[in-house]
């Protein structure tokens, strides 16, 4: 696997791209009628024409007039880190792909990866694919020049796009020089004119059933759960906690983030009960987390003090012979060392986000925290038989209503508090076994 572009700061996360409201406004205003333009002057291709969709078939060699008219694919995974892990899964889906065709005819099929410095760490994670690229959509300009130049030393014969709502994304691939494009037709956004080829976006199943559909459309068989390369984890040194320890993960990025995290005084009765229950406690985050993290872990230490429970001084980075019981690594880790870190915790408390998917991933007991997001949309895929717990309010309760991430009401009610300290305590003492009072 090869990476072309600046992979970021080693040993840190970069904030992601997706929570500046102001690109996000530019997007909207300014991307639709560029793309109705692009699309008025550029032809639609259809390079594979009839045969983008034949019933499906498990046997290779009848799908074989398809699959060789594939030997270079792109993939555009410009959206949060969620979605990066969840696209795993297709990635996983082509491998198969590949292998079939290459046992068939002997051709090899190429996959290149377009991605964002925000997602390059989380990239080391994944395999089954040849290189990847790094976009900087957060300069237009740039990154229109940098995809340009891409595809033409790495040229590809479809592009898959797996952003759902960002016009940035449809726009570069409109105009990147691939042979044929391919995305989402995602009802109200208004992105879909330029695509060779269109996939409807659903809101009623999983957004990896969305992404199974695009390779779908290009009738390959899809199936396979996010997947993951555990030998990159192994080769990251194991953090030196000095006991068993719990990984919690109270931060949420993107449009009105607050609305889906859990109240601080929730997080700290929590974390009172798993210390006095012989647990130690690792807060993760990134970079835009670190204050608050630092914060939450002064407020443990002192609630801890407070009700006579013995607590060492903690420490906010990650550093040779630390044996304190709380710690922060929010902003001082990268997704490899998160990785490690969660692989070797005994749970993980997450709110919906990255970490969490990254949690069920890796089969690690998850409680999953969802107010306003839908767990049937975007809740953990479990690869594991630790099956994820998710607490929360459901649509009968006014919650599990975001589809994309930022359709909330005018006035949103705030509904994390609904989820008790008890109900996560017990999850972990009845699901997972642990040792709770």
């Amino acid at each position: 696997m090869s990476t072309a572009g600046d992979g970021g700061r080693k040993g840190q996360q970069i904030p992601a791209e997706r929570g500046k409201a102001v690109l996000r406004r530019l997007d909207r205003w300014l991307g639709v009628p560029l793309l109705y333009l692009i699309a008025l002057f550029r032809p639609k291709k259809s390079l594979l024409g009839a045969q983008l969709h034949p019933p499906l078939s498990a046997d290779p060699s009848t799908r074989l007039t398809d699959e060789v008219t594939i030997k270079r694919i792109g993939i555009c995974v410009f959206a949060a880190v969620g979605d990066a892990l969840l696209a795993s899964a297709i990635l996983a889906d082509l491998k198969q792909f590949r292998n079939q065709i290459q046992a068939k005819t002997g051709e090899q099929i190429s996959v290149t990866v377009f991605s964002t410095p925000a997602n390059a760490e989380v990239f080391k994670l994944i395999s089954n694919f040849e290189r990847i690229v790094l976009i900087p959509i957060t300069s237009p300009w740039h990154a229109l020049q940098t995809m340009r130049e891409s595809i033409a030393e790495f040229p590809v014969d479809v592009l898959i796009d797996t952003s759902q709502w960002s016009k940035i994304s449809a726009i570069l691939c409109a105009l990147s020089g691939a042979k044929l494009t391919l995305g989402f037709n995602t009802p109200g956004q208004y992105r879909h004119f330029a695509y060779d080829v269109l996939v409807p976006h659903s809101r009623t199943v999983h957004e990896i059933d969305n992404f199974r559909a695009l390779l779908k459309s290009l009738n390959i068989l899809t199936g396979a759960l996010p997947e993951l390369d555990l030998m990159s984890i192994e080769q990251v040194p194991q953090h030196p906690m000095s006991k068993p320890y719990i990984v919690l993960h109270p931060w949420a990025s993107g449009t009105q983030f607050a609305m889906r995290e859990w109240p601080i005084n929730s997080w700290l009765e929590l974390g009172q009960r798993l210390v006095s229950a012989g647990y130690a406690i690792m807060i993760t985050g990134g970079p835009d987390d670190t204050k608050r993290a630092a914060d939450l872990v002064q407020k443990l230490n002192a609630s801890l003090a407070s009700a006579n429970l013995s607590a060492s001084a903690s420490r906010n980075v990650v550093a040779p012979q630390v044996s304190a019981q709380i710690i922060s690594v929010a902003g001082s880790v990268n997704w490899l060392e998160t990785a490690r870190i969660i692989n070797q915790a005994e749970a993980v408390v997450a709110v919906n986000t990255g970490t969490m998917h990254l949690a069920a991933i890796l089969g690690r007991p998850l409680v999953a925290l969802h107010g306003p997001t839908n767990p049937a949309r975007w809740g953990p895929l479990a690869s594991g038989t630790a099956i994820p717990i998710i607490l929360g309010p459901g649509l009968s309760e006014g919650g599990a209503y975001l589809h994309l991430g930022s359709e909330y009401p005018k006035e949103p009610a705030y509904l994390m508090d609904q989820i008790s300290p008890d109900a996560v305590i017990r999850a972990l003492k009845s699901n997972f076994g642990l040792q709770i009072a």
